[in-house]
Formats: C-alpha cells, structure tokens, sequence
C-alpha cells in the first residue's frame, strides 16, 4: 500500500502536467499539478475535449498538425500550445503526446505531459503567430489544412518542395517562386520552382536568402528601393527580370537551417503580417516534415553503402550487377566486372595501425572514383577488395579502364612513409549477355576474382583479364 500511495504522489505532485484521453480527445485522467496550472477542479476536464481547453489560436494548430503526427509517427515533442485557465487568461505550454497500443497493436490511448512555458519569450511569440494565422480569413485555414495534407503525403524531398511552392506562390499570390535547400557545400540550390534571378548576380553579391536563413527570420523587400538600399547588385537583377518586391522565408527545424521558400513579385508589395505568420506557419510544418525525409533518406542510404569510403557496399553491388545483367540480356551489350584486392595493404594496417588503414581505404575510393564514367558503377566489397561494373564495356575498354584504375592505385600516398606503398591486383572479366547465356551475379563475381588472384601470382600491381 504505502508503494501504491507513493506512484500517486509521484504522479499527481510531479513538476510536469499528466493528463490522458481517449481517441476521440477526450480527458479520463489528470494530475493535481495540471490542475493547479489551470484552476480547473477534475469535474471541470474530466470527460472533456482536450482541444476545447486550448485558446483559438492554437486549436487550429493541434488539430492539423499536432493530432495528424501523433497518429502518423506516434509521438509529438515540445509542440507549442495555450491553453485556457478558469480565470480566461492563457497559459503558454510545450505539450509531449504519445500514442499507446493495444494488445491489437491498435490505437488505444493517448498520454500526454504538459510542460509550463510561460517564460520561454520563443515560443510565446510562436503562439501568437500561430494565434494569428488562426484568426485569419477562412481561406487561410484552408492553406493550412491543404498543407498539413500535402506534407504529410510527400514521401521525398522533391514531393514536399513542390508542395512548399505551389501552396506559399499561392497564398501570397506570388508572381514565381522556389524552394531552395542547403547543398553539400553549403550553397542553396534550387531544388523546386524557378529562380527568376538565376544568372543575373554573382553568388558572393549579399543576397536575401542566405540573409533569412542566417538570422532565422523572414526578410520583406516591397519595392526597388528597400531591395537597393541592402542589396544593390539584387536590385540590379530584379529591375532586368522585370520584378519589384520579393520575401524570402527560411526553414528552419528547432532552429537549425534546411533552406528558404522564396517568393517574387512583379508590382511592388506589402505582405501584411497575418500573411507573414501563414508563411511562417506552413514553413515549420515543411522543415518538421523535411527533417523526417531527410532522416529516412539517410537511413536508406546508410543501408546500402560503405560507411567509412561512402560507396556502395555488398547489398547495393550485387542489385547493380543483376541490373547490368538484366540490361545486358535486352541489349546484347557486353558487361564489365572488375575486381581489385589492394597490395601492400596489409603491412599498412597492421603496422601503421588501422586509422592508416582507414585514410588509404578512403585515398583509394577518391581516387577510383575520379577515373571511371559516370555510369559505371563502384563499390567496396570487403576489407581492401573492391568492385567495378562497366556497362556497354568491351574487352579493350575493359583492360583501358582497368589499367587507369591500377594507375590511380600505384600512385605514391605521400603520408605512408618509406618501405610502405600500396598497389592493386586487378581481374577484369567481360560478358556478352543473352537469354541463353546468362551468368549469376555470384558466378560473375566468382570469374573476376579468379583474374584478380591470377594477377597478384603473376607478381601483384598488374590486370589480368580472362580470355587474354
């Protein structure tokens, strides 16, 4: 008993709000703390609609964000909403939901913690723009319900940039706009819509995109004169693309930079702030959304590649070898596969230790890489080994590549100090495909290896090529 009493102390007098509904929103369970946040006796939240706690402004918000990600991911974190006092004044929470299953794996419950943010200034202001884009025309809301769809339907980062262009184009009746993400250099590169300013300025001219994205806020330029008076090469390229005004929105997820929604304008204009606040809206929704994309992709490719060279690993060659083969029967273009086992590895590795070993791994990636096609195909099949698939390769451009890639290999790494140098023992093996004779991806593999172990008895940095 006194353990009993002690989990409901833990429970009604923890730091945090506990509160737990039903599916249909409604509350069958809520702690003293929440209660005293509130004011509310239980009799007051027992059996009602969560949603019909919260103010205006942010009902809209949980409704079409909050509720539509808790039943896809199964949780929300930190979602920003205000919540009605018995006295009518509003008190700012962070809320943390999560979806409980039954013995059915089917949606049960829902439990939820409250969290007091009355002096998180952030997110106050959060509520108050979502407050806002909440009390707008109906047509808005509807902006916001398309988008929370339209989101949570892209399945790529593609999918969701048009989605973020086409609703933000037209909600501020734009005359073109784009979507532009954070590249690997850490350039935007416009990945959905049009630049209409492409080519018309230089990329180290100061430019209100990567201003937005720097400070983390909306930049609004009405007409030619405020373009000028901060970004005069701009203005220059607005005036020959026969634009006025233009606003520039990043997407930002917990603060952290993805990319901005731009949009421009062929008449000067002042976007008023019920306006700004929807853009800003639909921009989080968008950057929440591409963060999950992202991550996915991510996992994805992670799967399938090498993770201390980034190329392709076992899984991935071996559905690149049964596609060229597959390609190769249709077409009677002949496949090349070669294998190449690293010489002089293994006195490196182990003497120099493995991180040596690692640096010269990933020294020999880059340097195969930069001299094959772009459609041939590498990857790293184990320890020092490595793959090469050309297709539409005959047997002279076979031994051709091969020799380039042995080339590139025997180059000295100038950081292995002297007495140590790597080379490549490479077997190349060429097929002409049909469907009456169509060798397996292992019996491919197996040819090749047979050369290459040919070429390293034959005295190690040299290709051997069957049928030669």
């Amino acid at each position: 008993m006194p353990e009993h009493e002690d989990y409901e102390e833990l429970y009604h007098d923890a730091p945090v709000g506990y509160f737990t509904t039903r599916l249909d929103d409604r509350i069958t369970r809520v702690n003293r703390r929440f209660l005293e946040w509130t004011g509310y006796d239980e009799s007051d939240v027992v059996g009602t609609r969560f949603v019909d706690l919260l103010d205006p402004g942010t009902q809209l918000f949980y409704e079409t964000r909050h509720v539509p990600v808790l039943h896809l991911e199964g949780e929300t974190r930190e979602v920003v909403l205000g919540i009605r006092r018995k006295g009518g004044d509003v008190l700012p929470i962070l809320i943390n939901s999560v979806l409980v299953l039954g013995a059915d794996d089917k949606p049960r419950l829902v439990r939820s913690a409250v969290f007091d943010a009355t002096a998180r200034s952030q997110y106050e202001r959060d509520l108050v723009r979502e407050r806002r884009a909440a009390e707008s025309s109906a047509a808005r809301v509807q902006v916001l319900q398309n988008a929370s769809t339209a989101f949570a339907e892209a399945g790529t980062q593609a999918e969701l940039a048009d989605a973020l262009n086409r609703i933000v184009s037209d909600a501020l009746v734009a005359t073109v706009a784009c979507v532009a993400t954070i590249d690997a250099t850490g350039e935007l590169e416009v990945i959905a819509g049009v630049n209409p300013l492409e080519g018309l300025y230089d990329r180290a001219d100061p430019r209100p995109g990567p201003d937005a994205l720097r400070r983390g806020e909306p930049i609004l330029l009405s007409d030619h004169a405020a373009i000028a008076a901060g970004y005069p090469q701009i203005a220059e390229a607005m005036r020959t693309a026969r634009l006025e005004a233009l606003a520039a929105f990043p997407l930002l997820r917990d603060h952290a930079p993805f990319g901005i929604v731009a949009a421009f304008f062929a008449r000067s204009r002042e976007i008023d702030a019920d306006a700004v606040d929807l853009v800003q809206a639909i921009a989080r929704q968008a950057a929440q959304t591409l963060a999950r994309i992202r991550l996915q992709e991510e996992l994805a490719h992670l799967a399938l590649h090498d993770q201390l060279t980034g190329l392709a690993n076992r899984a991935l060659l071996r559905e690149h070898i049964n596609a060229a083969l597959a390609l190769s029967a249709r077409s009677t273009q002949p496949v090349a596969m070669m294998f190449l086992d690293l010489d002089g590895f293994k006195p490196v590795n182990d003497r120099l230790g493995h991180a040596t070993g690692d640096d010269v791994l990933r020294e020999v990636a880059t340097r195969l890489r930069a001299v094959l096609r772009e459609s041939d195909v590498i990857g790293r099949f184990g320890g020092d080994e490595f793959i090469v698939l050309c297709p539409d390769t005959d047997h002279e451009a076979a031994l051709a590549i091969a020799e380039r890639l042995r080339e590139a290999v025997e180059e000295p790494m100038p950081w292995l100090p002297v007495g140590f140098a790597v080379s490549a023992s490479v077997g190349v093996v060429v097929r002409h495909v049909s469907d009456d004779h169509r060798p397996t991806t292992d019996e491919l593999l197996d040819l090749a290896d047979a050369e290459m172990y040919r070429a390293k008895n034959a005295g190690r940095n040299r290709v051997s090529l069957a049928g030669s």
